[in-house]
């Protein structure tokens, strides 16, 4: 099996957003022979991973994965960009003048063995609100959580047609917050109420565009952070 795929696509769309989730990931090449998918969960559940990056494969199959962080270092030693890769039964290859390597794939029981989140359902969901966000404003969000560590969770409100964030939590008494704007307008309904994320969800998050969509189902209160390659449902926390 011959796969050929854009490194640097694979790498920062697919392998480092995996990686920061789980270590066992499944690549999935469907039978449309145009890209390769894989959906990963992390420990609880609460954040989900959809990424699909373009690439051409003679045929359809899973391979999956048993240590990402181990196969993401892999390819830092590659310099081509545009890169073929062959499997072999539990094997997966890469050879070039300047480095070669040979990983074992787990077995395809795993696959099995694993409960499976639908992908259809997810697709499914509604949202009410969406709004931009900057990937600068993302990297504020996180240097400032290192000034208020205790602050555990991400709360999103809309005020004068504007999208704030709070980072803070309202359930404890003598917490640090910070508030800040992080969207100029927003689509859809105005959030009722403000709606709390667990920041250890945000850290998990990893983007190589620079724009972010946010979508907001307030009933549910679920979020999808999304960019052209890679998508993340966040369930949001009950107060």
């Amino acid at each position: 099996m011959n796969i050929k795929i854009n490194k640097r696509s694979l790498v920062e769309n697919l392998l480092v957003p995996a990686s920061k989730l789980s270590d066992n990931v499944c690549l999935d090449f469907p039978s449309d022979s145009s890209s390769v998918k894989t959906l990963v969960t992390s420990s609880d559940n609460s954040t989900i991973l959809l990424a699909s990056v373009p690439c051409k494969v003679s045929d359809p199959f899973k391979c999956i994965i048993p240590d990402s962080k181990t196969f993401l270092r892999l390819f830092s030693g590659i310099d081509e960009d545009n890169i073929a890769l062959d499997i072999e039964s539990n094997v997966i290859k890469y050879s070039s003048p300047t480095i070669s390597f040979k990983y074992h794939l787990l077995d395809d029981s795993y696959i099995n063995n694993k409960k499976a989140i639908s992908e259809e359902k997810l697709s499914q969901i509604t949202f009410d609100t969406t709004f931009d966000l900057q990937k600068s404003k993302l990297s504020d969000i996180l240097k400032f959580n290192s000034i208020v560590p205790d602050a555990e969770k991400l709360y999103f409100y809309t005020k004068d047609g504007k999208v704030f964030a709070k980072l803070g939590d309202e359930q404890k008494c003598n917490t640090n917050e910070i508030n800040i704007e992080i969207s100029e307008s927003f689509e859809g309904e105005a959030l009722s109420e403000s709606i709390p994320i667990n920041i250890q969800n945000i850290l998990l998050l990893s983007f190589n565009s620079e724009v972010i969509s946010i979508k907001i189902n307030q009933k549910l209160k679920v979020f999808k952070f999304e960019t052209p390659l890679t998508e993340y449902i966040i369930s949001g926390l009950v107060k």
